[in-house]
């Protein structure tokens, strides 16, 4: 049984809509109605149907442009264009916008039923798609691509073919074209059952990949309970490509498994010689959402570039970095007592191992004066290379890691709020343009647009759209109550063109139209 929402302006049209059409017959169960598309974009948020029914011209935003937004907010969302016009660009405008079904009126609610078995049979075969299993279909291309990626994402190794033959071999593999620019990047994705117990299987790399090559190139693979995929594309801004799909792997992961994902994406690349570090990348920032703040993480969020001069670091450092980032002081303390055990015999090198592992990851989320400040405050940096015993160098090891540990700590904080009080001060400053998006503003802070939205939903505990309505609403009461501009005037000012749409916004928010807050206003004063 599938969840819809029905959008119509005429109120009459919409209740015969959802009172005339069998639609528990037709596999669906009404769960709200709108009368426009700015309440319908709240209402998909809020309710995450499945199906949207929508008029495609409306005052204030039409079916196509709501469409269009659906998508952005929920990709796994169908849409259902139901309109007046039989324009064939329409239709070919609608096919980008997650649009299923476009139907003429008028429509009886015997045809509108009908019609609705056929959308549901489209989605049926769409969910069997992404849920299905094809492991009896290209059996040998994948162990082809096992035996082929697996070992260059793990860095097993030693002698890795060059970065040609590599992309050769990706291209006779399918992985890739050539004539093209290519580039790649790694996820890691896990997956919790709804009592939140880890339950990743074999079973999800075909739920991945379906969902996936919808947008681009993806190969995956179960690597120590996680899916590991590599992801390939010729478009100019993999990051940017990677945002829709990584949206509708966790919606679709909801929606059809019960089951909740994180994600973590690695830097794009265009080498296949650095799989092996953006594998780690992308299981680092994978665990970065342990945080609360969004289920979808970009190493980039949270950490700067690593200088090339650290790409060298032994293997056993990845789990000291982290640890640092995301771990307890419990399990950074056993790991590193561990450490030292296991290389009793190379102190010396192991201390510079992990010097080099503190300095690479505080310097990632961190200032250089508190990186400056831990290593001139811990004797562990001038007694590198005279350690002669374990018990010597652990306890001054243990030291400088919980105290990098707590600088990491403090700064991702430090450094999630500040981004946050940014986008509040490009709102207070911009919000008289019309065009200003998280996307735009997500661009310009240099993290994803699905991080940004997450934190500001934590930390301001508010939506970006409801923190720039309440700027705009606030700065259009004070021009009618302290101006005499026409509303008209006032609503450009405030970042819209449109003065019925502003009108119907403002009187949502304060329950009264601009002229009447200016009438009382004015009777107010009159009387004193």
């Amino acid at each position: 049984m599938y969840t819809a929402l029905i959008v119509d302006d005429e109120e009459e049209l919409r209740r015969a809509i959802i009172e005339s059409v069998d639609w528990q017959s037709a596999g669906f169960e009404v769960v709200g109605d709108a009368g426009n598309g700015v309440d319908a974009l709240e209402l998909a948020e809020k309710l995450e149907p499945d199906l949207i029914l929508t008029d495609i011209k409306m005052p204030m935003m039409t079916g196509l442009e709501l469409a269009r937004q659906v998508r952005e907010l929920r990709p796994a969302t169908q849409v259902v264009i139901l309109s007046g016009y039989d324009d064939f660009q329409y239709a070919q405008t609608a096919i980008q916008y997650n649009i299923i079904g476009y139907l003429l009126k008028p429509i009886s609610a015997k045809e509108l039923s009908a019609e609705l078995e056929k959308i549901k049979l489209r989605m049926d075969g769409y969910f069997e798609r992404i849920t299905g299993s094809e492991r009896d279909r290209r059996t040998q291309r994948r162990c082809e691509i096992s035996e082929f990626l697996l070992p260059i994402l793990l860095g097993n190794g030693e002698d890795s073919p060059g970065d040609e033959l590599l992309f050769g071999r990706a291209v006779s593999l399918g992985i890739c074209t050539p004539g093209k620019h290519w580039s790649f990047a790694v996820m890691a994705v896990k997956f919790k059952n709804r009592d939140h117990i880890t339950c990743t299987g074999s079973e999800h790399i075909d739920f991945v990949n379906n969902i996936l090559r919808s947008y681009l190139g993806s190969e995956s693979f179960l690597v120590n309970g996680r899916i590991i995929t590599l992801v390939s594309s010729d478009a100019p801004d993999l990051g940017e490509a990677l945002r829709l799909p990584s949206r509708e792997l966790v919606q679709s992961a909801g929606r059809m498994l019960s089951q909740t994902c994180t994600i973590g994406i690695s830097r794009p690349f265009d080498k296949l010689s650095n799989c092996a570090s953006a594998y780690f990348e992308a299981i680092t920032a994978r665990r970065y959402t342990a945080d609360g703040a969004g289920p979808i993480r970009f190493i980039s969020d949270s950490e700067q570039d690593s200088a090339g001069e650290f790409e060298n670091v032994e293997k056993s450092v990845y789990k000291l970095e982290q640890l640092l980032k995301v771990g307890t002081k419990e399990e950074l303390s056993g790991f590193l007592d561990s450490l030292c055990e296991e290389n009793a015999r190379g102190l010396n090198y192991l201390v510079i191992q992990i010097l080099a592992t503190v300095y690479r990851t505080v310097s990632s989320v961190s200032d250089s004066e508190a990186l400056s400040e831990l290593m001139s405050g811990n004797p562990v940096c001038s007694r590198a290379a005279l350690y002669d015993s374990e018990p010597n160098v652990k306890s001054d090891i243990t030291r400088l890691c919980l105290s990098a540990r707590s600088i990491i700590s403090r700064s991702q904080k430090e450094n999630t709020e500040l981004l946050c009080d940014k986008v509040i001060r490009i709102i207070d400053t911009e919000y008289p343009n019309e065009s200003l998006s998280l996307t735009d503003i997500s661009e310009r802070l240099y993290v994803s647009p699905n991080y940004l939205s997450s934190l500001i939903k934590k930390y301001k505990k508010e939506n970006f759209t409801a923190l720039l309505n309440e700027r705009r609403m606030k700065a259009a009461a004070d021009m009618l109550i302290c101006t005499q501009m026409k509303i008209l005037e006032v609503a450009r000012r405030c970042g819209y063109s449109d003065q019925h749409y502003f009108s119907y916004c403002f009187k949502k928010y304060y329950g009264v139209t601009p002229m009447k807050m200016r009438e009382n206003k004015k009777a107010v004063n009159d009387n004193e």
